[in-house]
Parts: C-alpha cells; structure tokens; sequence
C-alpha cells in the first residue's frame, strides 16, 4: 500500500500534465481521482518485459480521463439545465405526471403530450415500454412521439 501511494504522489506531476494537456478546467478533483485510480491500475497491469513505466503509465492515465470526459459529455447531453422549484403539469390524460422541476421557456410552446412525455423520459427515466404498458399505448407509438419531440426541440433550440 506504501508503495502505491509513493507511486501516486511521484506521479502526480503527469496526471496534472494530462489534464492540462486535454484541457480541461472543470472539475479537476474528479479528473484528478480518475488519474489516479488510472496509475494504481496501470501499476497493477505493467509488464516490465514491454517498455517503460512513465510511458505505460502516461498512456493509462491519459486513455481513462479521456473515457471519463466521454462518459460525462455524454451525460450532460442528455441532462437539462433546469432549477429546483416545481411546476404541475395539468393534464386529464396525464393526471399523475407531476414535474418538480422548472423548465425553460421553450417547455411552454410544447403541447400536453410533449410536455409529458418529455417529464416523463428525462426526469421520471421511464422507458418507452415503460410509457407505452402505462398509458396503453403501443411501443412504436411512444418511440415515434418521441423521435417528433426531438425534432421539435432541436428545432426550437437552435
């Protein structure tokens, strides 16, 4: 365990250069542990017989920050930028979709189904056969409303 946390701290100079190298500015601490964990597995797997450990080390960490920012961004394109504060979505059809969230303006030129469909994919995360088996409807129905609502936001979003 001495070793491995002799090694980290040696090592934190390149994790550093990684990350500045990748240019990343936000959420350093993250991208930071991601680094490290990087060089304890790169400690776990190098093979002396195949090279140098700086290089071997600098390629796992490099490789593992940049999976970490592609896990992120893919997340936040699918998150919304909201604020906490709840809006009641008042629906006969929809009677229990209650979203505690408070959507931007565009959310307002989205009809009643769009609305409730979009609470209830990207806040609630029901599946479409989720949807689909609660209202009654038939999976390909909810697959197509939501390729239209995507449309439409790309649309009102540009």
């Amino acid at each position: 365990m001495q070793n491995v946390e002799q090694l980290i701290f040696e090592n934190e100079t390149l994790i550093k250069k990684v990350i500045y190298k990748l240019k990343i500015y936000r959420d350093l601490d993250e991208y930071m542990q991601v680094g490290r964990i990087a060089l304890w597995q790169a400690l776990q797997k190098f093979d002396d017989t195949k090279g140098d450990f700086t290089m071997f080390a600098y390629m796992t960490v490099k490789y593992a920050i940049i999976r970490s920012l592609s896990k992120a961004n893919h997340v936040s394109e699918h998150e919304l930028a909201v604020e906490e504060d709840v809006i009641i979505i008042n629906s006969r059809q929809h009677n229990l979709v209650v979203s505690s969230l408070e959507w931007p303006e565009w959310f307002e030129e989205l009809n009643e189904d769009e609305q409730f469909l979009l609470i209830a994919l990207y806040e609630k995360e029901l599946s479409l056969k989720e949807i689909a088996d609660k209202y009654k409807l038939s999976y390909e129905t909810i697959k197509k409303r939501r390729q239209r609502l995507l449309s439409k936001l790309r649309g009102l979003l540009k």
